[in-house]
């Protein structure tokens, strides 16, 4: 494969260590922006935009959403409580568990942090030269149905 790098073409022979470098500095940008949220770690932000993005949810498919540890989630749910973004209900289907839904706070706060990250990626886009991002924007939609084709299926995971 070959990619452009200072007006220059050069050869990549590993598309897997450019997908993961590429996927570590948005990690990083994403990080930044956490870091500005009005809460207190970037854990929170995570649970923030995730329950606004994909609904209510236990704290088991959270830790499983997030894949993060249960005690530690739970820690940073608590404290998302106690700031008046979060509450924990009873699950109408299961007696033994809680569901976490967003307060109207914590809707505004992951609404506030999904424009900020919406203007960060629209910064990004906008370093490539104004040909290419029609491009890019397609391409990264493609990736986005064969990493998901590739969750769905049967080699999602390499071991």
């Amino acid at each position: 494969m070959t990619v452009v790098k200072d007006n220059k073409a050069v050869e990549v022979s590993q598309p897997g260590a450019l997908l993961r470098t590429v996927t570590r500095l948005f990690t990083d940008l994403q990080q930044r922006n956490f870091a500005c949220c009005d809460v207190q770690s970037a854990t929170q932000c995570a649970i923030l935009t995730t329950l606004e993005r994909e609904g209510d949810q236990t704290l088991a498919a959270l830790t499983r959403t997030l894949n993060l540890d249960k005690a530690w989630l739970s820690r940073s749910t608590d404290d998302l409580v106690e700031q008046g973004r979060l509450v924990k209900a009873p699950h109408p289907g299961d007696r033994r568990a809680l569901l976490l839904r967003l307060t109207t706070t914590g809707h505004q706060a992951a609404q506030d942090l999904g424009a900020q990250l919406n203007t960060q990626s629209a910064r990004v886009l906008a370093r490539l030269p104004a040909a290419e991002q029609a491009v890019a924007l397609r391409v990264l939609s493609s990736l986005s149905e064969a990493l998901q084709a590739e969750l769905d299926g049967d080699g999602g995971c390499g071991c």
